[in-house]
C-alpha cells in the first residue's frame, strides 16, 4: 500500500485532500473505538474512482475547484459515478475488498445508511472528514470556528454521534495544526503513516503484484499512448527472465512499477504530436526520479533497482544517475531492453508502433552502438522466437478488462 499512497501523494491537490481525509477519518474512528487503520485506508482511497477516466478531464485538471465541485451534494442520492467506480475497483483486489462498501457509500445521506452497520458508520465518517478537508483546503489561517459553523450548517448529513465526536476532536489544536501542515507539505504521507500505522501496510510480494496492477493501470490510463505500457514491459521482462533463467517474479514486478513516476508527467507532454522542447524533455525524464521516490520504501527489494534504472544506458548516456555498464546488474539491463523494445511496439503521438521485426532491429542496432547491453538483446532475440504477440496486448490483466468494461458500461 505504501507505493499506492506515494503515488496518490504526487498528484497535486488530490494527494493533499486524500491525506487530510485519511487523517481526519482515523482520528474520528479512534474516538469512537473503531479501527483507525481501516478508516485511514478508506480515507486515503475514498476518491480513487476519480483517477480512472470517466469524465471529460485529465489528472492534470484536478485542482481545488474540481475537488470541491465534484462533491457538491444533490440532496437525494446514495452514490456518485466516482464512488461506484472506486468501489468496483477496490473490490477487484482481495487486500482492499474490505473497504469497497465504505467507498461506495461515502456520499450517502444518513437516510440511506444504517447506523448499526459498521461500514455505514465508516462511510459517514468519510463524508464529514471530506467536508472539513474541503473547507480547510480553500481557506488560510483556519481555526475551530472556521470549521465548526460550515459543518453545523450541514449537520443533517451526518449521524448525530459522528457529528458530536467530530466536533469534540475539532477542538484540539493538534488536529487543525496537522491539517495545516499537510496542506503546506510540512507533514507528508510517510510521517503520518509512521505515526498511525507503522509498517502494517508493507505488502508481501503476492499483494505487490495486485497493487502493481492497480498502480500501473492508474499511471498508464493518463494517456491512450501509454495505456498498456507497464503490463507490456512486465510481460516482456518476465519472459526474458525465463529465457535467461533469472527470477521471473522480480522482473515482472519491476516492469509493473518502473513508470509509476509518470503520474507527474503532464498530459500535454505525453500526447504531444511534435518534437518535445528541451524543457519538455527535462520534465519527461524526471519521471524516473519520481519512480525512485514512490518506490523508495522498497529499496531493499530485489526488483527495486531494475525498476528505477530502466532509463540508464551502459555507455553512461542514460538518466538519472548516468550509470555505466559494470555499475548495473544484468537484471537492470534486461529491464532496459524490455522497456526500450516495448516502447517501439507502441503507438506514440508522433509515430505508429513498429512491427515486432522492425522493433527488434532498432533495439539491436542501439545495442551495436553500445547504448543497450548486447547480451540482454540476445536474450530478447531468443525470447521472441516463441512467437508471443507482444504488440497486441490489449489489457494489463483480467482486472483491467473488468474495470474497463464496467466503466464503459456505466457511461453508455
Amino acid at each position: 500500500m505504501k507505493i499506492l499512497f506515494n503515488l496518490i501523494n504526487l498528484i497535486p491537490n488530490f494527494g493533499i485532500h486524500s491525506l487530510q481525509v485519511a487523517f481526519l477519518a482515523s482520528e474520528i474512528a479512534k474516538s469512537l473505538n473503531l479501527d483507525p487503520k481501516k478508516a485511514f485506508l478508506s480515507g486515503y482511497l475514498h476518491d480513487i474512482g476519480v483517477l480512472i477516466p470517466h469524465e471529460n478531464f485529465v489528472l492534470d485538471d484536478i485542482n481545488a475547484t474540481y475537488l470541491i465541485n465534484h462533491d457538491i451534494p444533490s440532496g437525494n442520492e446514495l452514490t456518485r459515478m466516482h464512488t461506484v467506480i472506486g468501489s468496483f475497483i477496490v473490490n477487484q483486489f482481495e487486500f482492499l475488498r474490505d473497504i469497497s462498501e465504505i467507498i461506495l457509500k461515502h456520499h450517502a445521506l444518513p437516510k440511506f445508511l444504517d447506523e448499526k452497520s459498521e461500514n455505514d458508520i465508516y462511510a459517514n465518517i468519510l463524508s464529514i472528514s471530506e467536508e472539513i478537508s474541503k473547507y480547510h483546503f480553500i481557506n488560510e489561517d483556519i481555526d475551530y470556528d472556521d470549521l465548526f459553523f460550515p459543518i453545523l450548517s450541514i449537520k443533517n448529513r451526518f449521524f448525530d454521534f459522528i457529528f458530536k465526536a467530530t466536533i469534540d476532536i475539532l477542538r484540539r489544536e493538534f488536529l487543525i495544526w496537522v491539517l495545516d501542515d499537510i496542506k503546506h507539505g510540512i507533514i507528508n504521507r510517510k510521517m503520518l503513516l509512521d505515526y498511525l500505522l507503522g509498517d502494517d501496510l508493507r505488502l508481501k510480494n503476492e499483494n505487490l503484484v495486485d497493487e502493481g496492477i492497480l498502480v500501473s493501470f492508474i499511471v498508464d490510463a493518463k494517456s491512450k499512448f501509454t495505456k498498456d505500457h507497464s503490463w507490456r514491459v512486465a510481460t516482456v521482462a518476465r519472459d526474458m527472465a525465463k529465457t535467461a533463467k533469472l527470477d521471473q517474479d522480480k522482473l515482472f514486478i519491476a516492469g509493473l512499477y518502473h513508470d509509476v513516476g509518470k503520474i507527474t508527467t503532464p498530459f500535454k507532454i505525453l500526447e504531444k504530436k511534435g518534437k518535445l522542447t528541451d524543457d519538455e524533455i527535462r520534465i519527461m525524464k524526471k519521471h524516473v526520479y519520481y519512480s525512485y521516490i514512490v518506490l523508495n520504501d522498497y529499496k531493499d527489494e530485489p526488483w527495486f533497482y531494475p525498476a528505477v534504472r530502466h532509463q540508464e544506458r551502459i555507455d553512461g548516456s542514460g538518466y538519472p544517475f548516468k550509470l555505466k555498464g559494470n555499475e548495473m546488474s544484468f537484471e537492470d539491463k534486461i529491464l532496459q531492453v524490455a522497456d526500450y523494445f516495448s516502447a517501439l511496439l507502441e503507438d506514440r503521438p508522433y509515430r505508429e508502433g513498429f512491427e515486432k521485426e522492425k522493433a527488434f532491429e532498432i533495439t539491436y542496432d542501439t545495442a551495436k552502438k553500445g547504448i543497450l547491453d548486447m547480451q540482454a538483446v540476445e536474450v530478447l532475440n531468443e525470447t521472441l522466437k516463441k512467437e508471443v504477440d507482444y504488440r497486441n496486448i490489449s489489457y494489463i490483466s483480467k482486472i483491467q478488462e473488468n474495470i474497463d468494461l464496467f466503466v464503459n458500461g456505466l457511461l453508455q
